[in-house]
């Protein structure tokens, strides 16, 4: 059965970008720049692109577009084709399989709010705002709604379950006519609905959210000598750019062999960045400035990001005229960028039962999606399991395996095989030196972070004693045995023959 590949180059691009682009963008990345130094927190964040976005970004595009042209499209067929598809080598690939399922497994259910809290908004049944300069008296009456909702309330879980089905349904069409489809249209109206409350955020109190703007990026530079700045700004590039999991690799195993992946890969990590610094410093923060003050913000940003989503920018919207449609609006332009972002961390897994078991395409979405669903339940049922899952998944083994990338794809494919594979089709061609300074920098940087990280993280979570946290470390090595099963048995299924 022949591969799928992008209709289009205009759709190829917007579901790369609605890969990347998800929650971390509009949410995460505001808290963290006030957070963190503000204006100076941008500097580790662009060397971070610099040393680590651009160069994974353009990893992944390259040997996805490599690897699709032999017919694999998870990394268990990727790292496997370039060891002779040993057992070892599959399995290592099968890493880089789980770790999108573990982190979407949580993200769907989190989703599932956004769908929820868009549909409570447009029927009126959010709570009443309470008019205040204080914001905790403010957002109180949503503190207690979203707490109520998220329990998981029986509506909650409704949605998390219409969530699910659109994700199955989706998946189930295919890329051009599910992912690409889905992307063509999301993403311009995520754009659309991101300026126009960009607008409002900026807007209120008489352009007082515009200096709120301002307040975000203005720099303290005395913060660049702490290393969790560096840690938190490189945290951040993974995590909006989707990287060190492989579902770019995914979705690049899907264009067609003359395709400029070079091109791809800047337009991509281009639209993400103008989505994140742009429109997602422009919503949140700044409305919070315009309506709380500029004491407010450091402590609203330090309640993260779904007290920021879920709480703080409903009680801005809801007091607002029109309130209930603006908050609608919010709350859908999230839903957008979590599906988009959602269908890309499946499709690993679809990818690897699809063109390693050789699984037909129903068989290999529904298979995810079950393992999906039940993770996402536990999600909902289990305390601590969304923290303990993201910082497992979506911290310590995305930098893991973005190492991984760096050696397997750069220095045991060879630096002149890489660079061959870069430039072909290219409309600029990049210097052979430049590919051999990422190839030593890039990977010190990510020793470095592992390093920092294990100094600063994990102590903290390997301390925690709570019994919710024995089920979702159990889910993460159930997670991962189970894919690792599947790429060793696909190794002999896909070297027996055609599709069952």
């Amino acid at each position: 059965m022949k591969r799928e590949t992008w209709k289009t180059k205009t759709g190829l691009i917007f579901a790369a970008a609605g890969n990347a682009i998800g929650l971390g963008n509009l949410l995460r990345f505001p808290s963290k720049v006030a957070l963190y130094g503000g204006g100076a927190f941008m500097i580790p964040y662009f060397v971070a692109l610099f040393l680590l976005g651009i160069p994974l970004m353009l990893i992944e595009w390259v040997v996805g577009r490599y690897a699709g042209a032999k017919g694999h499209g998870s990394m268990t067929g990727i790292i496997g084709s370039f060891f002779n598809h040993s057992h070892g080598s599959r399995v290592l690939g099968s890493i880089g399989v789980s770790i999108p399922i573990l982190i979407v497994s949580y993200y769907i259910y989190i989703e599932s709010w956004t769908l929820g809290f868009a549909f409570m908004s447009l029927l009126g049944q959010m709570p009443e705002p309470v008019v205040s300069d204080d914001p905790k008296i403010a957002m109180e009456p949503f503190v207690s709604f979203y707490k109520d909702y998220t329990e998981p309330s029986p509506i909650a879980v409704v949605f998390l379950i219409i969530t699910l089905i659109i994700n199955w349904v989706i998946l189930q069409r295919g890329i051009v006519k599910g992912i690409e489809l889905t992307a063509k249209y999301g993403l311009p109206l995520l754009v659309a609905m991101g300026i126009f409350l960009g607008i409002v955020s900026l807007s209120m109190n008489g352009w007082k959210g515009l200096e709120g703007l301002l307040f975000i990026y203005k720099p303290d530079f005395s913060r660049l000598t702490d290393p969790q700045v560096w840690l938190e700004a490189s945290g951040q590039i993974f995590f909006t750019l989707s990287l060190g999991m492989g579902a770019i690799a995914t979705y690049a195993s899907y264009v067609k062999k003359q395709e400029d992946v070079v091109k791809a890969g800047i337009y991509t990590a281009g639209l993400n960045e103008f989505v994140e610094v742009v429109i997602g410093a422009s919503i949140a923060i700044p409305a919070a400035f315009a309506v709380f003050g500029a004491m407010s913000v450091p402590e609203l940003a330090k309640e993260g990001t779904f007290r920021l989503g879920f709480m703080t920018m409903p009680a801005i919207l809801m007091s607002l005229p029109i309130g209930s449609l603006l908050s609608t609006v919010w709350f859908f332009l999230l839903f957008i960028a979590a599906l988009t972002s959602s269908l890309a961390l499946i499709q690993p897994l679809v990818a690897l039962l699809e063109d390693e078991m050789r699984w037909s395409h129903a068989k290999a979405v529904n298979v995810s999606m079950i393992i999906v669903t039940f993770g996402a339940f536990l999600s909902a049922f289990v305390p601590g399991f969304i923290d303990d899952v993201d910082f497992w998944a979506g911290t310590f083994m995305l930098v893991f395996f973005g190492l991984l990338e760096i050696i397997v794809f750069v220095w045991v494919f060879g630096v002149h095989n890489f660079h061959r594979e870069l430039n072909t089709n290219s409309f600029i061609k990049i210097p052979k030196g430049l590919v051999y300074f990422y190839a030593v920098v890039s990977p010190l940087f990510l020793v470095l972070l592992l390093y920092f990280w294990g100094i600063v993280q994990l102590p903290k979570v390997l301390s925690q004693t709570d019994p919710n946290v024995l089920i979702s470390r159990a889910f993460v090595i159930f997670i991962i045995l189970l894919i690792a099963f599947f790429s060793v048995e696909s190794r002999r299924r896909y070297l027996s023959g055609p599709h069952m």
